[in-house]
This record gives structure tokens, C-alpha cells and sequence, in this order.
């Protein structure tokens, strides 16, 4: 009987090791990742099961703050001062080499000739290279016999002598520029056919001499603090001008240019006074010329549009022949510009007004063959524009323009077909007048067409013009020209 019972235990030991192993098995067989796991007992011999305690696994267990009332916290921060003790390496020093800019030329002398008796002379002196005093003088003759083929004066000589002084200064804030200029040139009246009751003078000519003083200065630096309006550049100058025929001119000018600092927008400000007083043969007494000239502008930039706004007013007092009076334009400049295309397509327009007082050496500049008894008025123009430009292919610009111009007092030089020869200072000369055409209106376009290169810029253009006048001689066509 008890041997009986001991293998009993031993099958009932041996019977539940066996089923514990099982139900490990089955637990790693049918669990997966986070589920629960369930558990397979498989019973060989019957036994009484027994549960010692219960507990319940809930799917879904609810969680919930037991916490009845936030305890009071209180945060109190006392920062420490920290010392820093910063030691950087230093900076490797390093070795600024210096670059041996080619020398200029301090001289140069040139000469040559040609037929008619032509002449060429150059000589010019300057400083060595400086970045704070540059000065230079410039001596230039050049000479021919002109005149026009079966006419009378044939071969009558013609001679431009100048020399020309320059000195210029940099400082910490300004730039200085002063200049010297000596001129002499002999002009010959040439070109009418004289009649042979006429006899025509043996020296139809005169020596035109211009003495001259300017200076001038620009500002370099911008103000540092906070102010309305500075003083941006300006310049003083003086020109005698002794053009022959018992006729000569005093010139002076001056000429400043501030900004007005405003909150949205900047504006520039010009302020100009000219006087000149002409002696001519053909009036008793000197006449004055008092010029005038205020011109504010605005220019900036919108996204794909440039934008230039100004006013223009300039006005004369004259007096001393006979009669005073005083004349004045007021005139808007406006010019708009969009580019459509980056580099290809730009289109452009505007209204533009400007005013020019003439003088005896802005009128021999153009024409030295006068009569020396013309007026000295000023003259306005107001020019309504539209266009575009680009660039076709590569390098190749064009620029396309078509104009509307009205002009008063527009200035002509004219001679009479009829008489030939004038009077001028008790001799017979084939000299030109200058006269004035009043309600002029041109009208204008243009094509042109331009390759920048290495050393030049290569260009060509067309232009024909179209003018009208109540008193308007002559008209200008079809114009071609390159360079």
C-alpha cells in the first residue's frame, strides 16, 4: 500500500511539471506584444483545482488624478553673478602686400599737318599719380586755310589756340577742382558771291579771345546726425570773352545743389544766378543779363518702376537796351520707366522743360561768324516723349523714341540770300545773324542701335525730324550716322 502511494506522487509531480511547461508554451504561443496572455491547462489525471486568490485584469483601465486641491507652490530665483574669464586666441597676424600700379604719363607732345596747309600741335604736363593733389596743363593749337571754292575769301586761314590749367584737391570731406583757361582763335568770314559794284574788305576777319577763372566743390561725406537739409555741392566761375567787331562779354555764374531730407522722400535742390554784360558795336551803352534758376527733383524706385519728378523755373531781367523786361519759363520734369522683360524690354516716357539763356560765348561755340549785333534772350523748350529699349541679342542694345517739342525763342542763325554782304562795324562781311523763331514745334523719331566692345562702343542711328513755325526757316529730314 505505500508503495502503492509513492508512485502515485510520483505521476501526479511529474503530471503537473508537465503541465506547467505546457501552459509556459502556450503562453509565449498565443500572447502577442501588449494583449494578455492566455493560459491552457490540460489535465491527465483528475485533481482537485484550488484558487488561492482572484485578481481581475481590466482591458481598459481608467486612471484619475486623486489629487483634491493644487498644492500652493512657491518659486523664489536668486541668480548668481557668474565670472567670465574669456581669453580668445589670437589672431594670426597677417601681411598686406602692395600692388605697383603702372605709371601715367606726366608728358606727352604731339604734332602733325596735313593739306590745306593744315597744322596740329599737343604738349601736356601733369602731375605724378596722387590720391590728394592732381594738377595738369594742356596746350592745344591746331590751324587750316578754309573757305568754299569759287567764292570770294578763298583760302583765308583759320586758327584754335587754348591752353588749359587744372588743379585738383581731395580732403577728409570735400573735393576741390580749379581751372584756368586761356583761348584765342582767328576766324575768316567766307562764302558770298559780291557783286562787282561791291568791294569786298582784304581781311574779312577777326581774333576771338576767351579768358577764363572757375572753381569748384563737392561734398564727399554725408551728414551724421539728424538734420533737415545739407549742402551737397557747388561752384563759382568767370569768363571774359572778346569775340571782335568791337564786341565783348562778362560772364559769371554760380551754381549750388542741397537735399532736403523730407520723411518719406528725399529731394534735391538746384539754385543757380548767371550775370552777363555784353558791349557790342552795334549798341551805345552795355546791356545786363540777370539770370535765374530754382529746380527741385525727386527720383526713386517702385518695384519694376523708376520714377524722376521735378520742377523747373528759370527766368531774365534784362536791361540796358532801351527797354527792361523780364521773361520766365515754368517748366515740370517727369520721366517714367518699367522694365518689363529683365535686360529686353524696357518701355519709357516723360515730359521734360528746360530753359537756356544765351550768351556771346554760347553763341560763337556753335557759329563764330556773326554779325555781333543779335540778342541775347532765353530760350525754351518743352518735350513730350515715349519709347523703349533693350537689349536684342548678346551684347546688342536698341532704343527706339518718338518726340513732340515745342519751342519759344528758339534760336536760328540765318544770313540774307539777297544782300550777301552785311555791315558789321563799318566793314562788308558775309556774316550770319542770330535770330529767333517763335511757337515752334518739332516732332521727332529715332532708332538707334548700339554694340558695346573691349575698347569702344560701336553705334548707329536714324532720326527724322519735322519742324513748323510762324517764323521758322528751313527744315531738317532724314538723318543717318554712325561711329
Amino acid at each position: 500500500m505505500m508503495k502503492m502511494r509513492f508512485q502515485l506522487r510520483i505521476v501526479a509531480t511529474a503530471a503537473l511539471i508537465v503541465g506547467v511547461n505546457a501552459s509556459l508554451l502556450a503562453q509565449e504561443e498565443t500572447g502577442t506584444g501588449d494583449e494578455v496572455k492566455s493560459v491552457e491547462i490540460r489535465v491527465v489525471e483528475e485533481y482537485q483545482a484550488q484558487v488561492r486568490s482572484a485578481q481581475k485584469i481590466s482591458e481598459q483601465p481608467s486612471f484619475s488624478d486623486t489629487t483634491s486641491e493644487k498644492l500652493p507652490v512657491s518659486v523664489r530665483i536668486n541668480p548668481k553673478a557668474m565670472s567670465l574669464d574669456f581669453a580668445p586666441e589670437a589672431i594670426p597676424a597677417i601681411r598686406l602686400g602692395r600692388v605697383k600700379l603702372p605709371k601715367l604719363p606726366t608728358q606727352s607732345v604731339s604734332v602733325g599737318g596735313g593739306n590745306y596747309a593744315s597744322s596740329y600741335a599737343s604738349f601736356i604736363l601733369s602731375s605724378p599719380r596722387s590720391k590728394k593733389n592732381v594738377w595738369g596743363v594742356r596746350a592745344l593749337h591746331q590751324g587750316a586755310l578754309s573757305g568754299v571754292s569759287d567764292v570770294d575769301y578763298l583760302r583765308q586761314p583759320q586758327y584754335e589756340n587754348e591752353v588749359l590749367a587744372d588743379f585738383q584737391r581731395a580732403t577728409k570731406s570735400y573735393n576741390f577742382k580749379t581751372q584756368a583757361l586761356l583761348k584765342a582763335d582767328y576766324i575768316s568770314y567766307y562764302g558770298a558771291l559780291t557783286p562787282l559794284t561791291v568791294v569786298p574788305d582784304s581781311t574779312p576777319g577777326a581774333w576771338q579771345q576767351q579768358y577764363g577763372l572757375s572753381q569748384q566743390w563737392l561734398r564727399t561725406t554725408n551728414p551724421t546726425s539728424k538734420v533737415k537739409f545739407a549742402y551737397r555741392s557747388g561752384g563759382v566761375s568767370y569768363k571774359y570773352t572778346a569775340a571782335g567787331m568791337a564786341t565783348s562779354e562778362h560772364l559769371a555764374k554760380t551754381q549750388h545743389r542741397f537735399e532736403i531730407y523730407a520723411d518719406e522722400q528725399d529731394i534735391s535742390l538746384d539754385l543757380g544766378y548767371q550775370f552777363a554784360s555784353v558791349n557790342s558795336w552795334a549798341d551805345s551803352s552795355s546791356a545786363a543779363y540777370h539770370n535765374f534758376t530754382i529746380a527741385p527733383y525727386t527720383s526713386g524706385k517702385k518695384g519694376i518702376l523708376s520714377y524722376e519728378f521735378g520742377l523747373n523755373f528759370t527766368g531774365t531781367q534784362t536791361s540796358g537796351l532801351g527797354i527792361d523786361r523780364f521773361e520766365y519759363y515754368v517748366y515740370p520734369k517727369v520721366n517714367l520707366q518699367a522694365e518689363l522683360l529683365k535686360r529686353t524690354l524696357a518701355v519709357y516716357g516723360g515730359w521734360d522743360g528746360t530753359a537756356k539763356q544765351n550768351t556771346l560765348e554760347s553763341m560763337i561755340s556753335q557759329v563764330p561768324f556773326l554779325s555781333m549785333d543779335q540778342e541775347y534772350r532765353l530760350s525754351g523748350s518743352n518735350k513730350g516723349y515715349v519709347g523703349m529699349q533693350g537689349a536684342l541679342a548678346g551684347k546688342l542694345q536698341y532704343r527706339v523714341e518718338g518726340s513732340l517739342t515745342s519751342m519759344n525763342d528758339a534760336l536760328m542763325f540765318q544770313r540774307d540770300s539777297l544782300l550777301m554782304l552785311s555791315e558789321v562795324n563799318g566793314q562788308q562781311i558775309a556774316a550770319l545773324q542770330a535770330v529767333y523763331a517763335e511757337n515752334v514745334v518739332k516732332t521727332g523719331v529715332r532708332g538707334e542701335l548700339n554694340l558695346p566692345l573691349k575698347h569702344f562702343v560701336a553705334s548707329t542711328y536714324a532720326e527724322l525730324n519735322n519742324y513748323s513755325g510762324d517764323a521758322f526757316l528751313g527744315q531738317e529730314g532724314l538723318v543717318l550716322g554712325a561711329m
